[in-house]
């Protein structure tokens, strides 16, 4: 699993639960710029969506993001990532839309080897989200998102291609304004689409 992928699927968590994709990986000291668009049928039930007895109905979800990936090498050998990216997630039902357009900054911040096999990495991410529905700004987020993620590095601490996530270390930081921090992402779906 591509560290970035780690790290910006727990600050998108944070963000209402937007997925960001794992772009290729560049080699270190160069740029990799990525796209992906796409669309999906959420189905009542379906296995990583929201449960069945929240949201009873199909959800349309569209996306579209871009970003750039940076990859530095420390004097260990260890990767450390920094981007920057745009993704708009749209999530439509029963004649109602659902935007999350968010921008952001993300980097790893320090990384420690804890020598059993496994990488601590702390990161620090910029991000901004405005959460429209049916065309009307709902929420907003914009400050700084801190956590930690502790990850087995399959043996390769410089080849984030095999580092599989453990667990969360820690307390999650935010700084600045966050709308939704303390909101449910399937609740809201189910308020605001659910007819």
């Amino acid at each position: 699993m591509k560290r970035r992928a780690l790290v910006g699927g727990i600050a998108a968590a944070a963000a209402l639960a937007i997925a960001f994709p794992a772009p290729a990986i560049a080699a270190p000291g160069q740029s990799e710029h990525w796209e992906d668009v796409g669309s999906i049928v959420l189905e009542v039930g379906q296995e990583g969506w929201c449960p069945p007895d929240l949201v009873d109905f199909e959800v349309t979800q569209s996306w579209v993001g871009s970003g750039v990936e940076r990859i530095s090498v420390d004097r260990h050998g260890i990767l450390f990532f920094a981007s920057t990216f745009r993704w708009v997630d749209t999530y439509s039902a029963n004649g109602h839309t659902f935007v999350s357009d968010q921008h952001g900054r993300l980097r790893d911040h320090k990384i420690v080897d804890n020598g059993d096999g496994t990488l601590t990495i702390w990161f620090k991410d910029s991000l901004r989200t405005n959460v429209l529905v049916d065309g009307e700004k709902v929420f907003h987020n914009a400050g700084l998102f801190e956590a930690a993620i502790l990850v087995d590095h399959g043996g390769t601490p410089g080849d984030p291609s095999d580092d599989e996530f453990i667990s969360d270390v820690g307390d999650v930081q935010r700084h600045g304004h966050w709308d939704t921090a303390d909101r449910d992402f399937c609740e809201d779906i189910a308020l605001f689409l659910g007819g």
